[in-house]
């Protein structure tokens, strides 16, 4: 197999004749499968990276279903290194590091076993750097600056979004104790990520607004801050691969993908059940809301029983097999961070869209040509029935939605930002 050029600050160490260099990758949830935001983009780096490196992953995983994913991993990777995260569990054994001052996502991911790996993997292998995605697990990188016989280690911090801020906002929706709990979780992750950014070579986010967002809550501690945005397998995200619908509803499928257990999204579709699709039934009777994704949350399984016409799906093979013969695809995200995946698969599978401002943030689309744009529920009502009752404006608007998507957000954009960033190149 051809390799790329090799990097290191030692050039004579990096000779493209002999091996592959090697790099650790880590990573707060196994990449594999990609079911959800950062699993895509977790997966597909590790798989443009191992084409380039010898990869050595560092992971954990908290659903049991994910051991299955372990012999995958070990197929795209030089090695793996992975911890379980047993619920309700680990916050016990995080809270003595919660009470001396972590922030209890990141205690959450705290490891010795983790650390004397990495430490093993920096002295044999001699990474030409380390690759983290996600502040709570950045720390790692960052508190070993130096590798092998005191040579600079190479450190790239993917944040992806402002963790401090979705805490802040998660605050502004909260109550009580949760609302001082959710406050100093959110000052201590920013103190953490002004360190993080003080000591990593690089820190990148997912859209141009997260880095604006990130220097400006952060200012001069921020560094050298990039822009490393998501992109779209659209060879799997292709609509000519799902012929047949796996539902068999008659009326209009209005859908929502995502981790049914991430507050946000539960947050999402219990609004939409209860401002938008009632409307939707008096319009269409035949209507259906289906929530796709792992890990229903009790919050979001009582939804099935409450309404007629609404589905959770829980597990499914394949996402795109519903985003493929959905009528319209729903994001009425009011929490929304970063770069929102499931509204590009679903522009990527030439369905049309309504999405909340939230959801589109970052998402260069026009708004009435590549997809609809809903805030109140009035609005989310006409929207959502414009589509699915003129069939013609509904595919015209997917074509141009997936136009879209090949032409500005493809994985191999984001491929050279990385290697730049590894690089240490502009």
């Amino acid at each position: 197999m051809p390799h790329s050029p090799q990097f290191r600050p030692d050039a004579a160490a990096w000779d493209d004749r002999t091996v592959k260099p090697a790099i650790v990758f880590l990573c707060q949830r196994t990449p594999y499968p990609p079911i959800k935001g950062d699993r895509i983009a977790t997966y597909n780096l590790i798989r443009y990276l191992s084409r380039r490196y010898r990869v050595f992953l560092g992971t954990f995983f908290d659903d049991p279903n994910d051991v299955a994913s372990i012999p995958e991993l070990r197929r795209m990777v030089e090695a793996v290194h992975i911890e379980e995260i047993r619920k309700p569990w680990a916050f016990l054994w995080a809270a003595p590091r919660w009470i001396v001052g972590d922030p209890i996502s990141f205690a959450l991911f705290r490891s010795m076993r983790l650390g004397r790996w990495l430490d093993k993997v920096i002295r044999d292998e001699r990474p030409a750097a380390v690759v983290a995605y996600s502040s709570n697990i950045a720390t790692y990188a960052v508190d070993r600056k130096n590798g092998n016989a005191g040579q600079a280690l190479r450190q790239v911090m993917i944040f992806g979004d402002v963790d401090s801020e979705k805490f802040v906002q998660y605050a502004e929706r909260a109550r009580g104790a949760f609302k001082w709990i959710l406050r100093l979780e959110a000052k201590r992750v920013r103190r953490e990520e002004s360190r993080i950014a003080r000591r990593a070579d690089v820190v990148a986010l997912v859209t141009p607004e997260e880095a604006s967002l990130f220097q400006s809550v952060h200012g001069a501690d921020c560094g050298n801050v990039e822009v490393l945005s998501n992109g779209v397998d659209t060879e799997v995200f292709d609509p000519a691969l799902y012929p047949d619908p796996p539902f068999s509803h008659r009326g209009p499928v209005f859908v929502f993908t995502g981790a049914m257990d991430y507050p946000p999204n539960v947050d999402a579709v219990v609004w939409f059940s209860g401002a938008v699709f009632p409307a939707l039934r008096t319009r269409f009777p035949d209507a259906a809301f289906l929530i796709v994704g792992v890990r229903p949350s009790p919050e979001v399984q009582a939804l099935a029983s409450a309404s007629d016409g609404i589905e959770v799906t829980g597990r499914v093979e394949s996402t795109a097999a519903y985003l493929a013969h959905a009528s319209v695809v729903v994001a009425p995200l009011q929490i929304a961070r970063g770069l929102q995946n499931k509204v590009l698969e679903g522009m990527a599978m030439a369905r049309p869209v309504v999405a909340s401002r939230s959801a589109m943030t970052g998402i260069v689309a026009e708004a009435g040509r590549h997809l609809l744009c809903a805030e109140t529920p009035a609005e989310w009502v006409e929207a959502c029935t414009r589509l699915a009752s003129d069939a013609s404006s509904a595919l015209a608007m997917g074509r141009e939605a997936r136009q879209l998507i090949l032409e500005s957000y493809n994985w191999e954009a984001q491929f050279a930002r990385l290697e730049r960033m590894l690089r240490g190149a502009g």
